[in-house]
């Protein structure tokens, strides 16, 4: 990418950020505290007076530090998405806690909320709100999360369109996969809270932070496709959740096996037009965020399968794509540069998993999976190679659908076992032999092209002398070997090792070459049908023209196909 091509994705990020900051509601309200007035000396007349009315009437103003330039977008992403942290335990030591004020008292702790749900403890706050386990009164032993917004951000109408929005969002998908929603209602000082199932382990990011950043392939794989099942849902319901992280990723029930839900649909986009999402903005995580995203351009659930690839990128290779310093490098980043290979990073990892994940993280969203369904179904086997033991009926009948949807045909038509490996072999070869062959027929058409100009525009229709044809065959053929051997050392340094460009590349390539020798073979043939029944002559040798006409036959034929491709890929 050139200077003046970086300099202007580089402003199109900072103008994304600057709409997104002005659109987004951030939570740098200024808070005003009263301290406690200090306890009068031993002995001492009371306070009073004017004096002690001042103090007790003095606040004291605290206005969080202003964030840096940089940080507008993830400041934006935490005025609309949440993520809840436990809170921080207390310091010090016992005696130094003995003497300072007591830690206040949540006040919804000990309520009931809506008649029905008896507040037990907090769970967790975060930028937006807090989380609090809740009791059903009327049912015994039934858990439930209740989530409700800081009392500061209850009176702003963005954050609660948002949190209206994940509310409805959630509660409009039916998956295994995503957290359920039950009742959306009102505490007593009117601030809206959700009720939610009740979730009892850890989060995705916590797993990574505590097994080393990193997890075995057949673990994250089996997290990964779980989280497909859940957003495919989402989308089958019209949403894109566009904000998959590891935060976002909660796994409950068995560790050894835990199930994993979906969190945290606040930023996501629905079918139905709204103006809380509109092009331009740039809402997300901006390491886990689709270039296109990034951009602040249209998305589709495409998106979502790029922050699925980045999310299992990161847990299979410890690091996230693009690891930068502040959030305006990580955009530009996302925008123009390619990760790091996978197993640069962690070499067990298995080719053809390191393929699935290129492709889903592909910068153009044509070139990464249809679907989430087909996402899974590429991790399947590498869900099930790295299980233990037989098995499971899922991940059989996930490999079922792989043979049934031949996402391998070249090695199944070479006779090969069916892996990503052998695919990407043959798509290797496949791609050589369309270049050899398309250097092929443009060196003869050319030659043969400007041989027949060379004819028809002369007086003698004969054929050119020795040293002329010699001369046109060398300096086309140099021509086109200067033209290949830049082509060749373009393709090796960006696309050769990376097995899902490459799997993008070779259909563009070898789909027009093939048309191209099909139409002129085609011409050919019906040229020699018409001199030989017709005309009862060889009109290629009486009419010179006919070279330069077949071979511009083939190059339109082979235009028409590649335009065709690239019209297709726009859709």
């Amino acid at each position: 990418m050139s200077d003046t091509e970086r300099q202007a994705a580089l402003a199109a990020v900072r103008g994304a950020q600057a709409a997104a900051a002005a659109a987004a509601v951030t939570s740098t309200t200024a808070e005003t505290v009263r301290p406690p007035p200090p306890p009068p000396p031993a002995g001492a007349p009371p306070p009073s007076g004017s004096g002690a009315a001042a103090h007790e009437l003095a606040a004291e103003t605290v206005r969080p530090a202003a964030l840096p330039k940089g940080l507008a977008a993830a400041a934006a992403h935490d005025a609309t998405a949440d993520t809840v942290r436990p809170p921080a335990p207390p310091t010090g030591s016992a005696e130094s806690a003995a003497d300072e004020q007591p830690a206040e008292v949540d006040p919804l702790v000990g309520t009931t909320v809506a008649g029905a749900y008896h507040v037990i403890r907090l769970l967790g706050e975060g930028g937006m709100g807090r989380v609090y386990e809740t009791h059903h009164i009327r049912i015994p032993g039934k858990r439930f999360a209740l989530k409700t917004l800081h009392p500061e951000l209850a009176q702003q109408a963005t954050v609660l369109a948002r949190f209206q929005r994940e509310a409805e969002a959630a509660a409009s998908i039916r998956s295994p996969h995503v957290v359920e929603i039950f009742d959306v209602n009102r505490l007593s000082d009117g601030r809206p809270c959700i009720i939610a199932e009740y979730l009892d382990g850890k989060g995705l990011d916590e797993l990574l932070a505590g097994s080393g950043g990193r997890l075995p392939a057949g673990a994250a794989v089996r997290i990964a496709r779980e989280v497909c099942d859940g957003i495919a849902a989402a989308h089958a319901a019209g949403i894109v959740h566009r904000d998959i992280k590891p935060e976002n990723i909660f796994l409950t029930g068995d560790p050894a096996c835990p199930t994993v839900k979906v969190l945290d649909f606040g930023i996501s986009k629905t079918s139905a037009p709204s103006t809380l999402t509109r092009t331009g903005m740039v809402l997300g995580t901006p390491a886990y965020m689709a270039p296109e995203q990034a951009k602040g351009e249209e998305i589709d659930p495409r998106a979502d399968i790029y922050a699925v690839g980045a999310v299992l990128y990161h847990a299979l290779t410890g690091k996230r794509p693009f690891e930068r310093s502040d959030p305006t490098a990580v955009l530009l980043a996302v925008m123009t540069e390619e990760p790091p290979p996978l197993r640069s990073l962690n070499p067990e990892i298995p080719p053809g998993l390191e393929a699935v994940v290129q492709r889903a993280m592909a910068k153009q969203r044509e070139g990464r999976h249809g679907s989430m369904s087909e996402l899974a179904s590429e991790l399947a086997p590498y869900e099930e190679a790295a299980a233990p033991g037989p098995p499971s009926a899922r991940a059989s009948l996930a490999r079922a659908s792989v043979v049934l949807g031949r996402p391998y045909a070249l090695s199944h038509a070479f006779g090969l076992p069916g892996s990503a490996s052998s695919e990407a072999y043959l798509t290797r070869q496949m791609v050589f032999l369309a270049v050899s062959l398309g250097l092929g027929w443009l060196g003869a058409g050319l030659v043969s092209c400007l041989a027949g100009f060379a004819r028809a525009a002369s007086s003698d229709a004969a054929a050119l002398s020795g040293q002329g044809a010699t001369l046109l065959t060398l300096g086309i053929l140099c021509a086109l070997f200067g033209v290949g051997l830049l082509g060749g050392f373009y393709v090796f340094r960006r696309v050769w090792r990376d097995d899902a460009r490459m799997s993008a590349l070779a259909p563009r390539l070898t789909t027009p070459v093939v048309i191209a020798l099909v139409a002129y073979g085609s011409a050919s043939l019906l040229v020699r049908l018409v001199e030989a029944v017709l005309l009862q002559r060889a009109i290629g040798i009486a009419w010179p023209v006919w070279d330069a006409l077949l071979f511009l036959i083939s190059v339109l034929a082979a235009g028409a196909a590649a335009l065709f491709q690239w019209r297709g890929q726009r859709r």
